[in-house]
């Protein structure tokens, strides 16, 4: 059976491939909008909030630690020229904050469902069209989650800041995973794994899929209709 953490290897082994100059450029740029940048002291941007009408302080936990940060910062610190395609089960474990038997149980489970397969004795691709078909037919299924309370968070689904203008959403309320370092007021989303507010900070692209598949979990009929082409382009590869 599929675990949730499952479909984030995936989706960060595909970003392995398709990552480049951009998506480290917009990662970058992301700090400070979407989230925190990290040498900001959770305490400090709090206390300034708490006279902002337009931004919720709530109690989320700051549950990055001092080894966390210095992941992400020794990321951000990467040039162009630095970025490396290949994926092993070491950089999965780090990047996406999990453990290593984390790691390669989940791409076993991967493997045995369809969403990876080998080719050759050590070489593990991504299989495009199932992977597609499972986050439109049975992300909200298998990883259904509800709206709770107001928070403060990272946007995600049609909120994220790569959809934000695309998606024109009813909904003034937008949907967040919950995050002591996020910049948004929202509803709280239970993000598809708890170590995902950490793993999109050093990858923007990997932010933009997980933020599609929340669509997918969450969205309305009309969002999902336009998330669509998205879901092709991630099909055909290099978006």
């Amino acid at each position: 059976m599929l675990k949730s953490q499952d479909l984030l290897v995936a989706l960060k082994i595909l970003s392995f491939e398709e990552s480049n100059d951009d998506s480290l450029l917009l990662t970058k740029e992301l700090q400070g909008k979407a989230w925190m940048h990290i040498e900001n002291e959770v305490e400090k941007i709090s206390q300034y909030d708490f006279e902002k009408e337009d931004l919720v302080v709530s109690n989320e936990l700051d549950y990055f630690d001092a080894k966390d940060l210095l992941i992400i910062d020794e990321f951000l610190q990467e040039s162009e020229c630095e970025i490396n395609n290949q994926w092993t089960y070491r950089k999965l474990a780090k990047q996406l904050f999990i453990s290593l038997s984390e790691a390669n149980n989940a791409v076993k489970r991967c493997i045995a469902a369809g969403l990876l397969f080998e080719l050759g004795a050590k070489r593990i691709k991504v299989n495009r069209p199932v992977l597609v078909n499972f986050i439109r037919y049975g992300a909200g299924v298998s990883f259904y989650t509800e709206p709770g309370r107001i928070v403060r968070g990272i946007p995600t689904s049609y909120a994220a800041p790569v959809f934000k203008e695309i998606f024109a959403s009813s909904n003034s309320t937008p949907p967040v995973w919950p995050c002591a370092r996020g910049t948004a007021k929202g509803v709280a989303i239970d993000p598809l794994y708890k170590s995902v507010s950490k793993a999109v900070m050093i990858d923007s692209w990997l932010y933009k899929q997980l933020a599609l598949v929340d669509i997918f979990r969450i969205g309305t009929s009309r969002e999902k209709e336009e998330a669509l082409p998205f879901l092709e382009k991630l099909n055909k590869g290099k978006i």
